[in-house]
This record gives structure tokens, C-alpha cells and sequence, in this order.
């Protein structure tokens, strides 16, 4: 057997785990010591290699924070798209060591390897402090796994993963998507990549910087930080040759928000991701003419709501 046949076969293997979770629901999974070694192997190899900036082109469903909700993740699947013909963008903060984050990350890595093209997943602020912390989700590894050589294989392969996440994805050439934020201002090279400018087809590139900020910071809002902020941003964007930032560090009550004079979309797809804020989860819909649903979604009442929106871009 060929590796191309030997990588279809373990595809078509993983195409029915996603399957299998998708119809049990939001209940626990008992995976052995073996099977998560496989697949975060397998996740690895999937992303080992590639670029850490993504360019994708519309149509392309967009997530935010989901923070493990895992209920909300096979909803957003139902109500947005079934993960075997639809195209995902996850932000980041895709699990923070609560109940089922195991589950959720063994759904998303499915879908990575099952589909490698169609599901982008971007290192988000929690997956960053995974590399140099001990959290809470190895905790996890911890209590299931309380062999220390077992629950260290786990962890250290984990880490190895995101390590490879990219940190940024450009959609339709006009429209950079990441965790937090970015500046132009490179200080620390681990967190630099460099984009193509526009629609110069790397004719012309910025070497730029992700920034990952702290979940959920008060910032202060007066008028004149946001028209700093607006300004800034927009300088930025215009170096970039770009009309628009989509990023997701901050719980939006309403599951997203436009901003900073509409060049900044904040997106949070998990529902009740916080304790201070009773939000709603929103997956921004973008089709092929680059129309754009935001549908709001609820997973504990299985309910879901939808508004288009054009963006200007």
C-alpha cells in the first residue's frame, strides 16, 4: 500500500469518527490512551509543513471563540453545515480544559485531517498559552490518563500541533482574519509571518505580527481612544491593501459586533463562553458572491436566527 492510499484510508477512518460524534450528540467520549496518540499524530502530519498564513477564498463559514462548548460546535455543523461539503474558519480559543474539550478537539481534528482544505483552525490566545503552561485542559490529560508517561505523551504532542497552527488567514485577498490582533511594529519573530499584500499575488508582502491578548480585558472606551484605535487599525489595513480585520478575543453579547468605523468584526460562536456575559453564539456564512449571514445560534434551546449582511470589501 502507497502513502496516498494508506492517508485516504485513515481520511475515510476519521470521516467516521465525525460521524459518529455527530450523531451521539453532546454526550462523554471514552477514548483510549492509543486513539488520541493517533489522532493528534495524524493532526500533526496533516498541517506539518504548510504555511502559517492560510489565503482563502469565499464560500467559507467563520467561527469564533467556541471554548469548548461542544453542544454549540454540532450545532453550528446541523444548523451551518454539515463539516463533509461546508468550509470552516476557526479563530482560535477553540478549547479552554472545561467539560467535553476533549470531545471538541477531537471533532475539529477529525474534520482537519478528514477534509485538510476545508477546515482552517488558527492558534488562537488559549492554544498559545498551552506551549510554555501547564492549564487546565492537560489537567484533563492528567485525570484521564493519571500514567504520567501517558498523559505527558499526550500533552507533548498537543503542544507539537499547535506549534503548526497558523496564525492568520486572509479571505478573498481583502479581508485578514486572526485571534487578537496584529501590528507591523515585529518585536518577537515566534509570532511574525509575512502576507501578501492585497491582490498583488506576492508581488508585495508586510512582515507583520500576531498579538495575543488576554481573554475578555476591559478596555477603556471613550471617543477619542476609538477614534485612535480606528485610525490605527485603518493605517494598518491600508498597508495591508486589505478593508477589513475579523478577530474574536472578545465576548460579544450579541455574537458579533462591527466596529472601529466597520473595519473591525468581532466574532464569538460559543453561547454563554463567559461568566460576566450572558452572549449568544454566531457564525458568520459567507457564500461564493461574498453575501454574508450572520446566523445566531442557541444550542440548549435548538433554535437559530439569521441576518445577511453585505460586507464592504
Amino acid at each position: 500500500m502507497n502513502m496516498a492510499t494508506s492517508f485516504e484510508n485513515k481520511q475515510e477512518n476519521y470521516q467516521k469518527v465525525i460521524q459518529i460524534h455527530l450523531e451521539k450528540g453532546p454526550v462523554d467520549h471514552d477514548y483510549t490512551f492509543g486513539f488520541l496518540c493517533e489522532i493528534l499524530n495524524d493532526a500533526i502530519s496533516a498541517i506539518e509543513g504548510r504555511s502559517q498564513v492560510v489565503y482563502c477564498q469565499a464560500p467559507f463559514n467563520v467561527c469564533g471563540d467556541i471554548r469548548s462548548r461542544y453542544s454549540d460546535l454540532l450545532e453550528i455543523f446541523k444548523k451551518c453545515g454539515w463539516p463533509f461539503d461546508t468550509k470552516y474558519m476557526f479563530l482560535g480559543n477553540v478549547i479552554d480544559g472545561s467539560r467535553f474539550s476533549l470531545e471538541t478537539l477531537v471533532l475539529l481534528l477529525s474534520c482537519k485531517i478528514a477534509f485538510p482544505d476545508n477546515f482552517v483552525i488558527l492558534r488562537g490566545y488559549l492554544e498559545n498559552i498551552m506551549l510554555t503552561t501547564e492549564n487546565s485542559f492537560v489537567g484533563e490529560f492528567r485525570v484521564r490518563f493519571p500514567n504520567s508517561n501517558q498523559w505527558k505523551i499526550l500533552s507533548a504532542a498537543l503542544k507539537k500541533f499547535i506549534q503548526r497552527l497558523p496564525l492568520v488567514a486572509i479571505l478573498n485577498s481583502k479581508i485578514i482574519c486572526l485571534n487578537s490582533v496584529f501590528t507591523t511594529n515585529v518585536t518577537n519573530e515566534k509570532c511574525a509571518v509575512t502576507v501578501k499584500n492585497g491582490v498583488s499575488n506576492g508581488t508585495s508582502t508586510t512582515k507583520i505580527e500576531i498579538k495575543f491578548l488576554p481573554l475578555d480585558t476591559p478596555q477603556a472606551v471613550t471617543p477619542k481612544k476609538i477614534e485612535e484605535n480606528a485610525k490605527r487599525l485603518k493605517d494598518l489595513l491600508n498597508v495591508l491593501d486589505m478593508s477589513l480585520m475579523i478577530n474574536s478575543n472578545d465576548v460579544i453579547p450579541n455574537g458579533y459586533n462591527f466596529s472601529l468605523n466597520h473595519s473591525l468584526l468581532t466574532i464569538t460562536s460559543g453561547s454563554k463562553i463567559s461568566k460576566k456575559i450572558d452572549n449568544r453564539g454566531v457564525v458568520m456564512m459567507m457564500d461564493c458572491t461574498k453575501k454574508t449571514t450572520f446566523k445566531k445560534i442557541n444550542s440548549a434551546e435548538g433554535n437559530i436566527e439569521s441576518q445577511v449582511t453585505l460586507l464592504r470589501c
